[in-house]
């Protein structure tokens, strides 16, 4: 039989609730609110309020409730969250509003932010206290970190810049690898170097919308003003650890700042991929007997050339043994810490390989040799360890599903924000907010879902597949189930 609902009659109904009885016992934010005890906030805060002077201040739980709102549920703006706070019981519930309470401005949180909270690093406390209920629980092994980056789109006008000079930004360790390029020389009887010449300025794209961004290049089509966000998970997913740069800078480069809040979590694995493969970090890692899994990288250099692995260091004589079994013998080692080895120019001359050796006029062979190279070597062999190649493919399951959470639930993909100050403060809170919906869910014993994205080639055409998945209660912090 056909009913109809009288709308104008049930909007008119009077009713005594109370705003428990509206929120729905297994409501994710009652979840969050047994889970958490907000008020370490007030310890944080506490010295950026007068104690005995001036009006009552807001609650700065609900300043801090308000974007933890804002980033669970992905909604776009601080202003949209404000009128979706006006009319949402359960928003009302979590920050302590009652029906009739008024909201707060939209523009209250920023002006908060920018007064009280930017310089205090307010939101790297919320994120290392979650971190740290996380680890109290037992949830976290860092014995294998994952680590990566990926870039933030700036809310910033791609052809509104300038071209203004900068300062060169030094490479990791190289002060330390400058003592040893003249240790390598004096040894093999050379002058040691003189000290290096001060780094110039570089030409670099400056948005003048947010200075702070960095022009990033990915491929041949992609470039925007971005921010690199470089993040370290555990092989659970949870995010142990945050860094954010401009968008060009490289992962190499911003690697440091990132291994400095992962060193007191000592772990014993450090899973990256190819942009962190340089000389500089595998030292590093294996120095402090960290064990680095990094992939394979295919080798560099003109087409129709001999490959570089074809060339033989041979150890004993400090040489190089071509195909041909000629020795290339020590030269010289250069300031950017690589050994130079050439060969005799009248023995290749008649070489029936040289076509595809060497295009130099003089017919002269040069292979360089990083004087760290033998770091990077027993990267390889690591690599080619047994359950290595493993290890290395959970990073899908891992950090790159982390990243893809974020971007595709959490408002991570782009920013409007301004500054990286303010990128930092995005960042870590979106992380805190990914790590407390996981320790919810998993103390609840309720399933949850990630998403899981990919590209796929249709004839000529390319498509973006995104898939969700729903995880059951016996697994839903091990994404992993072999290693379960």
């Amino acid at each position: 039989m056909l009913h109809k609902e009288k709308p104008d009659y049930n909007r008119n109904q009077y009713g005594f609730y109370t705003l428990d009885q509206l929120v729905p016992d297994k409501h994710f934010l009652r979840q969050v609110e047994a889970v958490i005890d907000f008020d370490f906030i007030y310890d944080l805060v506490e010295d950026t309020y007068s104690s005995d002077n001036g009006r009552p201040s807001l609650d700065p739980v609900i300043l801090v409730k308000i974007p933890l709102i804002q980033c669970f549920y992905g909604i776009r703006s601080m202003r949209q969250t404000i009128k979706d706070i006006e009319v949402n019981t359960a928003y009302r519930w979590f920050l302590g509003l009652t029906l009739d309470d008024k909201v707060p401005h939209f523009t209250t949180y920023g002006k908060n932010y920018s007064r009280r909270f930017q310089e205090k690093g307010l939101i790297e406390s919320i994120f290392t206290h979650i971190l740290g209920l996380c680890i109290n629980t037992g949830l976290i092994d860092p014995t294998e970190i994952f680590i990566d980056g990926t870039h933030i789109k700036a809310a910033a006008n791609n052809r509104k810049f300038i071209n203004r000079e900068v300062e060169k930004q030094a490479k990791f360790m190289s002060e330390q690898l400058e003592i040893e390029i003249n240790r390598d020389r004096e040894k093999h009887g050379k002058k040691p170097l003189g000290p290096a010449k001060e780094l110039g300025p570089v030409a670099k794209k400056i948005s003048t919308t947010d200075p702070e961004s960095g022009w990033f290049h990915k491929g041949d089509h992609k470039e925007v003003f971005a921010y690199s966000a470089q993040v370290a998970c555990d092989k659970y997913g949870w995010a142990l650890a945050y860094s954010v740069e401009a968008g060009n800078i490289h992962d190499s480069q911003a690697f440091p700042a990132l291994f400095a809040k992962l060193e007191p979590l000592k772990p014993q694995f450090i899973i990256a991929d190819s942009g962190y493969k340089i000389p500089s970090i595998a030292k590093f890692l294996i120095d402090k007997e960290i064990t680095p899994v990094l992939p394979y990288i295919r080798p560099r250099g003109k087409k129709d050339l001999l490959r570089p692995k074809e060339f033989i260091y041979d150890e004993h004589f400090d040489c190089v043994i071509c195909p041909e079994h000629q020795a290339l013998t020590y030269r010289t080692t250069t300031r950017e810490g690589y050994r130079e080895y050439k060969s005799d120019p009248v023995i290749c001359a008649n070489c029936p390989l040289l076509s595809v050796c060497t295009t130099s006029k003089n017919h002269q062979k040069v292979v360089t040799r990083h004087i760290w190279k033998d770091y990077l070597e027993q990267c390889e062999d690591i690599r080619h360890q047994r359950g290595m190649k493993e290890l290395y493919q959970h990073r899908k399951e891992t950090i790159e599903r982390l990243f893809g959470t974020a971007k595709e639930y959490h408002n991570l993909r782009y920013t409007r924000e301004k500054g990286k100050s303010k990128m930092e403060d995005k960042v870590g809170l979106t992380l805190a907010c990914l790590n407390l919906k996981k320790l919810v869910k998993r103390i609840a014993g309720e399933p949850f879902y990630f998403v899981q994205m990919r590209w796929f080639k249709h004839g000529n055409s390319h498509f973006y597949l995104k898939t969700l998945k729903k995880t059951n209660t016996k697994s839903m912090f091990v994404f992993n189930l072999k290693r379960a």
